[in-house]
């Protein structure tokens, strides 16, 4: 069974259409989408566990990793350099009566 985490009430972003949490050792990226449905992604690179630069999306929402230039499609999760790293993963999510919640572990 899953468990979740409440990180924010819907409206929460309104302004801002993401968010990043820190949940024990892993910061998670939670994104609101132009549909208005959200998703939520790991927020550290797959090679180092470095935390990826998510306190300003780019509209490409591709991100580099500072350490050793690991890059991101934050929409996918795959990982464009090197071509052979492993895809960020995804974290289930569900809406709640106008909150948010992000479950603990990792989508398979």
């Amino acid at each position: 069974m899953i468990q979740y985490i409440k990180v924010g009430k819907i409206a929460d972003f309104s302004t801002k259409n993401y968010k990043c949490i820190k949940v024990l050792t892993r910061s998670i990226l939670v994104v609101k989408k132009e549909d208005n449905s959200f998703y939520a992604i790991e927020a550290n690179c797959r090679h180092q566990n470095a935390l990826l630069p998510v306190g300003a999306i780019p509209k490409d929402f591709q991100v580099t990793c500072p350490r050793h230039g690991w890059k991101y499609d934050l929409k996918t999760g795959e990982c464009l350099l090197p071509s052979s790293g492993e895809p960020l993963r995804f974290f289930p999510l569900k809406l709640e009566e106008e909150e948010v919640y992000v479950g603990m572990r990792p989508k398979q």
